[in-house]
């Protein structure tokens, strides 16, 4: 995807007449939690999270797992602190990306218990020991866990001033994105955490937010290993980019 394409629909974004533009933004909304849940699992679909999230009375699919509505309320209303925070122009630090982290498990979180102490995902709390996932390279060591999110936080306080042009924008937040789920800080919720990460940078700059698609679930994991293993930003940057031109369209499409 050229940048020529995701500035021309940008504008086209923000071109549009304010109502339009505030329905729109409400559908991306749903949009961003359904999928992002979906991709942690949930079977709840964007049909049934727009019912459930829109409106003034929230409809329910009894057919669906209770816990995938859970996963969803949490995710929405991170989202719409995540969003607070950004448009009060508040700059991240250890405690916020704790308190986010907290808030997308408010309801689904667990207590850790462990020869190292006791955690808890409701709380966003740093794990305290070795976490894998099958499939994936190894995370780091949970000593170096608080080090690497304060370093982190203190790149992105100095980077999200000075990015002015869209292309930068857009690459402190993938970036965002992908170092966080690479520290992996958490027991539980570090995906969800990060693509939140990435749409409170994105709002900061009063940008659209980047959803990443369920159906494109595998190509993303493999985007986020191979930037991992390399070390190399980009080959994530690029997945990101097609997923944003991707969000861009749909937020395009008529109602």
């Amino acid at each position: 995807m050229r940048w020529e394409e995701i500035e021309r629909l940008t504008a086209l974004v923000h071109q549009l007449p304010a109502a339009d533009r505030l329905s729109r933004q409400q559908l991306n909304h749903v949009m961003v939690s359904a999928h992002s849940t979906m991709l942690e699992g949930s079977r709840v679909t964007v049909q049934s999270a727009f019912d459930f999230l829109v409106g003034e009375e929230a409809k329910i699919d009894q057919s669906l797992p209770w816990d995938g509505y859970d996963m969803l309320a949490d995710h929405a209303q991170a989202l719409d602190l995540a969003l607070q925070w950004a448009h009060e122009r508040r700059l991240p630090s250890p405690g916020l990306l704790q308190e986010l982290a907290g808030a997308v498990m408010r309801t689904t979180g667990l207590r850790t218990n462990s020869i190292l102490g006791s955690t808890d995902a409701a709380k966003g709390d740093f794990r305290l020991d070795k976490v894998s996932i099958l499939g994936a390279s190894s995370f780091p060591n949970a000593q170096k866990v608080r080090p690497l999110v304060e370093q982190l936080t203190r790149q992105l306080a100095a980077r999200m001033p000075q990015a002015t042009t869209l292309p930068e924008q857009l690459h402190v937040a993938f970036d965002a994105h992908q170092q966080l789920v690479s520290i992996h800080p958490f027991n539980d919720g570090n995906g969800r955490t990060s693509r939140l990460l990435m749409n409170y940078v994105q709002h900061y700059y009063r940008q659209p937010l980047t959803i990443v698609f369920r159906e494109d679930k595998r190509a993303y994991f493999e985007a986020l290993e191979s930037s991992r293993r390399t070390d190399d930003l980009t080959l994530f940057r690029d997945f990101m980019l097609g997923q944003h031109a991707k969000s861009l369209q749909h937020y395009l499409l008529p109602i």
